[in-house]
C-alpha cells in the first residue's frame, strides 16, 4: 500500500459496477409501491380499517397479522400505513398518524409508550412518569390535537415475552372512550391468542389478516419485481433468480431469505470481479447462511448415495444452471460409478436414490411440461462445488481402502 492513504479504493467501486444498480431495493427495509401476492391481506386491512375512517373516534379498531418469518406481514402493514395516512387525510380530511414500533427493541409497556409520546411530541416531558400516566398524556396529545393514532407493534410476541398479556390490555385499554388509537399486531407465533386477555382476543379471533408462506413461483414474481431495479441488465438472468425462489420456498416461503440469496449471490460474483451471478454462487450462499452438510453428514451416507449425489453435483457444474433434467444426471452417474469402479444401479433405482436424497433435503426436484412430455428436472439445495470436493476425497479414500491387499 502506498503511502497516498486508502482515498483510492473508493474509485475502484464507485463509477463502474458490473453486479447491481441499487442493491439497497433487495434489503428488507425497502418496501415497493406494489407487493406481488400480497393483494388480499391488503384488501383485508383496508376492511378492517374502513370504519376508522368513516366513523372516526366511534371504536378502537385492533387487528393482529400473523404468519411466520418473511412472509410479507411487516412489509404490507408498512405499505398500508403510508396508504392509510395519505387517504385519511386527502380523502377524509382526518389526521392520522403512523408510529410502528420493533417490539423486539421496545420489550416493556413503559419503553412502547416513551416511543409513541416522543413521536407525537418530542418536547413532552415524560421521565418521572409512569407508564399509565404516559398513556393518559399520549391520549390527551390525541385530543388535544384533534388527530387519531394508527399504531403498529411488530413482533409483538417480545413485548408479551418480557412483560406478560397485561402489556397489551393496558396499551390498548381506553378509560376516556374517545377511540382515537387504532393497532396493528404483528406476530409470528401461532400461539399468541391464548395469551392474551379475554377481551383483546375476542376482537382479535374476528380481525386477523392471515399470511401463509409464499409458493416457490411466488417468490419467483417477487424476485422478478426486484431485479431491473437492483441489478445491471444481463448480471441476473431467470436461472439465478428460480434457484434462490426454490431455496426461499424450502425453507418456509421465506421472502426475506430469497431477497438475500439474491444480494449475497451478487456480492460474491461483484468481489470475484464477475459481471454476472451464477446459480452456484446462489447455493454458495445459502450453504454459507443456512450451513452445509459437513464430512461427518456425508460420510453417513450409502455409497450409492454419494455417488448419485455427486454426479447431480458435476452435472450441474457442467451446465452452469439451476437444474439439470433427470437423463443429464443420469448419465453423469453412469461416468462417476465407471470412475470408482462402482457397479451402476439400474434406472428405477437410480431414480429411487434421487427420491431419497430429496428427503434428506440434499436436492429438489420439479416437473417440466414440454411437448414431447414432462420431464424431471432436479436442482442442488448446496454448492455443487463444495460437495463435489468433499464427495471426492470421500468416495476416493474409500476406492483406496477397497484396494489395500488383506493382512495376513
Amino acid at each position: 500500500m502506498s503511502d497516498g492513504g486508502y482515498e483510492h479504493l473508493f474509485d475502484e467501486i464507485g463509477y463502474s459496477r458490473k453486479i447491481f444498480k441499487e442493491e439497497a431495493v433487495l434489503f428488507p427495509d425497502y418496501v415497493p409501491s406494489y407487493l406481488p401476492h400480497r393483494d388480499s391481506q391488503m384488501r383485508d386491512l383496508v376492511n378492517f380499517f374502513r370504519v376508522s375512517l368513516e366513523s372516526p373516534g366511534k371504536v378502537s379498531q385492533k387487528v393482529l397479522c400473523s404468519g411466520r418469518v418473511g412472509v410479507g406481514k411487516t412489509a404490507v402493514t408498512k405499505l398500508f400505513s403510508s396508504i392509510f395516512t395519505k387517504e385519511a387525510s386527502g380523502r377524509f380530511g382526518l389526521k392520522f398518524k403512523s408510529i410502528s414500533i420493533d417490539c423486539r427493541k421496545e420489550r416493556t409497556l413503559y419503553s412502547v409508550l416513551q416511543s409513541i409520546i416522543s413521536s407525537l411530541d418530542p418536547y413532552q416531558p415524560y421521565k418521572g412518569f409512569s407508564a399509565r400516566d404516559i398513556h393518559r398524556m399520549v391520549l390527551e396529545h390525541l385530543e388535544n390535537d384533534n388527530s387519531y393514532l394508527l399504531l403498529v407493534l411488530d413482533e409483538v410476541d417480545y413485548l408479551i415475552d418480557a412483560s406478560g398479556s397485561d402489556a397489551v390490555y393496558e396499551l390498548t385499554r381506553d378509560e376516556r372512550g374517545s377511540g382515537r388509537m387504532n393497532f396493528i399486531f404483528i406476530s409470528r407465533s401461532p400461539a399468541l391468542m391464548g395469551r392474551l386477555d379475554e377481551s383483546t382476543k375476542s376482537t382479535l379471533l374476528h380481525n386477523q389478516v392471515i399470511f401463509p408462506p409464499y409458493s416457490a413461483a411466488e417468490l419467483r414474481d417477487i424476485l422478478m419485481q426486484r431485479v431491473p431495479q437492483a441489478f445491471q441488465r444481463g448480471a441476473v438472468d431467470d436461472e439465478v433468480v428460480t434457484q434462490a425462489a426454490s431455496l426461499g420456498a424450502s425453507s418456509g416461503g421465506d421472502a426475506r431469505l430469497a431477497l438475500e440469496l439474491l444480494w449475497r449471490a451478487g456480492k460474491r460474483a461483484e468481489a470475484e470481479g464477475r459481471s454476472a451471478v451464477t446459480p452456484e454462487d446462489v447455493r454458495v450462499v445459502f450453504g454459507d447462511i443456512e450451513g452445509v452438510p459437513n464430512e461427518e453428514e456425508l460420510l453417513s451416507l450409502p455409497t450409492q448415495s454419494a455417488v448419485t449425489l455427486l454426479a447431480v453435483a458435476r452435472a450441474l457444474i457442467s451446465a452452469g444452471k439451476e437444474r439439470i433434467a433427470t437423463g443429464e444426471a443420469e448419465k453423469e452417474y453412469l461416468t462417476v460409478c465407471e470412475e470408482y469402479g462402482i457397479e451402476p444401479r439400474a434406472h428405477t433405482a437410480f431414480w429411487e436414490g434421487i427420491q431419497s436424497l430429496k428427503g434428506l433435503g440434499f436436492l429438489s426436484t420439479e416437473v417440466k411440461v414440454e411437448r414431447k412430455g414432462r420431464t424431471t428436472m432436479i436442482g442442488m439445495n448446496y454448492s455443487a462445488v463444495g460437495l463435489q470436493k468433499v464427495l471426492e476425497g470421500l468416495l476416493k479414500r474409500g476406492a483406496e481402502r477397497d484396494e489395500q491387499p488383506p493382512i495376513d
